[in-house]
């Protein structure tokens, strides 16, 4: 369910109609403010007014959160779309500054909501958004923060979707039953050192996600000129792709810690026994 959601979760939930988008995103709102985290929506099928009566219906104290600071509920042209078109790459360092402002501010985590249905009007800038869903995992996997991605099905094809499924850890469709769902990947990324910890499964539907974290891994261990790590201990790889890139970029760029024994054959194998 989406109360199982923790910082650092990064999901992509498709949506069939308005009354599950306000359904779900009633009681994870209602979720993050029992646990004092901020909440930041940013809408575009429903107007401003109509979500914040459909959240009030549901009993969510919104008048109070937002008085409080601690809910704020605006439009995608207030967001995403700020500039007039989407700005893939400057999105991510806006959700890494409201972070910052959040933990300033003395709240225990930010919960991003994001109604992706602008994305389907084909807006200058869209051509980028599974590659700005991808890197954006940088940020909500330093664990503080977390993001619910709302694509409504109707709006999208499923070509359209996939890539955008592939950028982000774990995705809720319509073939799965909400009350048995949980993220089927988690991504935890620190700096001291440098380590990217993997758990769950992973597969061909996260595989984008992984693969950029694994870019950033690189890049912030080049910078900082040590060693970094890979944590599979709580990983399972079904991933060609992703087993092939671990074993290219492995030896010089990363060390992998607890991976399992069938990994460690398998990349033995690939690496005529060296491993």
């Amino acid at each position: 369910m989406v109360e199982t959601l923790q910082p650092g979760d990064h999901v992509c939930w498709a949506i069939g109609t308005d009354d599950e988008q306000l359904r779900v995103t009633a009681r994870y709102i209602a979720d993050g403010l029992a646990r004092r985290h901020r909440i930041v929506y940013f809408t575009h099928s429903l107007l401003p007014q109509a979500v914040a009566a459909g959240l009030d219906a549901r009993g969510v104290p919104v008048a109070e959160a937002v008085a409080a600071g601690q809910l704020r509920i605006t439009s995608s042209s207030g967001g995403y779309l700020a500039t007039g078109r989407f700005d893939a790459a400057a999105m991510p360092g806006a959700w890494a500054a409201e972070q910052e402002a959040t933990r300033a501010a003395g709240w225990a985590g930010l919960r991003a909501i994001g109604d992706m249905a602008w994305a389907a009007s084909r807006l200058p800038g869209s051509e980028d958004l599974a590659g700005y869903e991808a890197r954006v995992n940088r940020v909500f996997a330093e664990g503080y923060a977390m993001a619910l991605c709302l694509y409504d099905r109707r709006l999208f094809t499923a070509a359209e979707l996939a890539p955008i499924i592939a950028a982000h850890p774990c995705a809720k469709g319509p073939a799965t039953d909400e009350a048995g769902w949980e993220p089927g990947l988690r991504m935890r990324f620190t700096t001291a050192p440098p380590r990217l910890t993997l758990r769950g499964e992973i597969d061909a539907s996260n595989r984008d996600a992984v693969a950029a974290m694994l870019d950033t891994l690189a890049e912030e261990a080049a910078a900082a000129g040590g060693t970094a790590e890979v944590d599979l201990s709580e990983a399972a790889v079904y991933d060609v792709a992703t087993i092939t890139r671990l074993v290219r970029d492995g030896r010089r760029t990363y060390r992998l810690i607890g991976e399992s024994p069938q990994l460690t054959k398998l990349i033995g194998l690939l690496t005529g026994g060296a491993a």
